[in-house]
């Protein structure tokens, strides 16, 4: 409960500047995994009482969806955003996991952070740009073919609807063992 308690602390002072660290990340992310659209803006900014990651793109080329086309065209404009404390709570429940189980001896504790900072990298890049980018693309379902089936806003469901919260304790779980494994790789296990 200490862990979680200090790692919230750290949240609170360190979040903007991690999140605002990661901008230029993202904005390359989306601009490499969908060329339909032109990343214009990504930016942290306040909506009510919430900060959220702003995305603003424009149609870079014609996305034809339901046999429909809709055409680039330089003017057009879209903006979706997500709560920027989606990009924290994975790391935070994995942090605290890791730091709030036991170790078998102390120099687990680096071998953990260390296989979590990898799985962390791997669910920050797959959570937030994705979910910014299932939201264009809600757009485009919403208004030509409602109903259509989609991997992508899948994906986004599940990890609004807790997925990231359930990838978040796998990577914790996961530095755990390794950390374990790893410390007592080569020699025998104390217990």
């Amino acid at each position: 409960m200490l862990a979680l308690l200090v790692l919230l602390a750290l949240n609170h002072v360190y979040a903007k500047f991690f999140m605002e660290a990661l901008l230029p990340v993202f904005r390359w992310e989306i601009a490499q995994i969908d060329d339909a659209y032109r990343v214009l803006d990504l930016t942290l900014s306040q909506q009510g009482a919430d900060t959220v990651l702003r995305l603003e793109v424009g149609v870079a080329r014609d996305i034809v969806i339901g046999g429909q086309v809709l055409p680039a065209d330089p003017r057009a404009r879209a903006n979706v955003s997500t709560l920027a404390g989606h990009l924290t709570q994975p790391a935070i429940l994995a942090l605290a996991m890791i730091f709030a189980w036991p170790p078998r001896r102390a120099g687990e504790y680096p071998l953990r952070a260390l296989v979590a900072s990898a799985g962390l990298a791997l669910v920050i890049l797959i959570d937030v740009p994705f979910v910014l980018w299932a939201e264009l693309w809600d757009i485009h379902v919403t208004a030509f073919e409602p109903g259509r089936f989609s991997p992508l806003l899948l994906w986004r469901d599940f990890l609004q609807g807790g997925g990231r919260f359930a990838l978040g304790l796998a990577v914790g779980v996961l530095a755990v063992a390794a950390g374990q494994r790893l410390m007592f790789c080569g020699k025998k296990d104390p217990q």
